[in-house]
């Protein structure tokens, strides 16, 4: 079976769109994903890599400044368009796409202060680039402390004690000393970095601010490439920050806003995460459904084989499902988020689960009709299956979240 666009309002405009996200992720992404994901981590980052090239192409057609306004250089798309890419582009490598989609999240924070400083000293500069120069990352997570940074979320889940990075105020500075785990995507190779730091280490990890800083700056430095199971095109890595010394205006959110910008972040995140988990679902159906009209056993394809056609309609089942969910709520979300307005967490949330959920059972079974050939590098069904398991734990393991959405319930 195929694809149903249920929806008939979309404009010639986002078929445009749509089809030529498709055509980059089938020429560019796909084989670039492939070639990285093969790669030890410490060459998928250093010079000569694909991923620079990936970057800078993308960069260029804009898919790195989707939702940007178009007065700074941003394409302006509307969360509709965006959630439109931004699957095709997930189609063709879900770790790339990752790696496209952070890049804009320190300039696209900035934005969201206000803050005209911030705006002109993060987000402007990065809005008028088209080369890939500007890489941003989100520091979060650390080695000893992953969903407790997650806690303010839920007042169950709230945890006290002292952050493994933490702020002094000394003066108009704030001094940051720590680090962060090997788990922040795009840390091996971004400029830029949106970093949740603890400023009061007597309370808890609601007590903290978000600082947007560059990553050039004496006393940052930055751990091995992680080795890693899956979406091995994501590259992730540790930061870590002694003594590192920034004006206190580039902690553009505070203690007393830490809640509701995390609330919102994690709402924007947990949305677009749901999308990455729809284009690997998409991309194994994909892939099976013609390799079952090729492959024969038993004198005929096996694509006319009756328990074939059953798990083909189950995974064609799970991706329309996992779309419609995706983008109603991507839709939502952002758009309230873009107006000013809080969005629903545990929507997005529920949309993550789902949709990565859906993933790994359609990878699975992408794997299982492939035999044995889709255990081989041969084909990109075993790459496939891993990054989709990997997106179960990606930005809040599943059972995690689920337990933060159902005390919003």
């Amino acid at each position: 079976m195929n694809y149903l666009e249920y929806d008939l309002e979309l404009s010639e405009e986002e078929c445009e769109l749509r089809d030529a996200a498709h055509d980059f992720a089938l020429n560019v992404l796909r084989p670039a994903g492939v070639e990285i994901d093969r790669m030890p981590a410490a060459e998928a980052v250093a010079e000569g890599s694909p991923i620079w090239d990936v970057i800078k192409q993308a960069s260029e057609l804009g898919y790195t400044r989707l939702a940007g306004p178009a007065a700074i250089g941003g394409l302006e798309l509307s969360p509709r368009a965006v959630h439109i890419v931004e699957e095709e582009l997930s189609w063709g490598s879900v770790g790339l796409a990752g790696t496209l989609f952070l890049s804009s999240t320190v300039a696209d924070t900035a934005l969201a202060t206000l803050d005209q400083e911030a705006i002109a000293e993060f987000a402007a500069p990065y809005y008028a680039s088209s080369d890939g120069s500007m890489i941003a990352c989100w520091a979060i997570t650390e080695p000893d402390h992953g969903s407790d940074t997650l806690g303010m979320a839920s007042p169950d889940l709230r945890v006290s004690g002292r952050a493994q990075l933490t702020a002094r105020s000394d003066g108009d500075d704030y001094v940051i000393s720590g680090q962060k785990s090997a788990w922040v995507s795009n840390g091996p190779i971004a400029t830029h970095v949106m970093l949740n730091v603890q400023l009061d280490s007597s309370s808890g990890f609601h007590d903290c601010g978000v600082c947007l800083m560059p990553l050039d700056l004496p006393g940052v430095s930055r751990g091995p490439a992680l080795d890693k199971h899956g979406v091995r095109s994501l590259t992730q890595g540790e930061l870590f920050f002694d003594e590192v010394r920034v004006p206190k205006r580039w902690m553009v959110v505070d203690a007393g806003a830490y809640m509701a910008h995390m609330d919102a972040h994690l709402t924007a995140f947990n949305a677009g995460v749901s999308v990455m988990g729809l284009g690997a679902a998409r991309a194994a159906y994909d892939a099976t459904l013609a390799y079952t009209k090729e492959r024969v056993q038993g004198g005929r394809p096996i694509f006319e084989h009756q328990s074939v056609r059953a798990r083909l309609f189950r995974m064609f089942s799970l991706v329309q499902a996992s779309r419609a969910l995706s983008r109603s709520v991507f839709v939502h979300n952002l758009s309230k988020l873009a107006a000013g307005e809080p969005g629903a967490l545990q929507h997005s949330i529920a949309a993550k689960v789902f949709c990565t959920n859906a993933a790994v059972e359609v990878c699975t079974l992408a794997v299982q009709l492939h035999g044995g050939n889709g255990l081989t590098k041969e084909y990109p069904l075993e790459m496939f299956l891993r990054d989709a398991m990997a997106f179960t734990v990606a930005d809040g393991e599943n059972a995690l979240l689920s337990q933060i959405a159902a005390s919003r319930l």
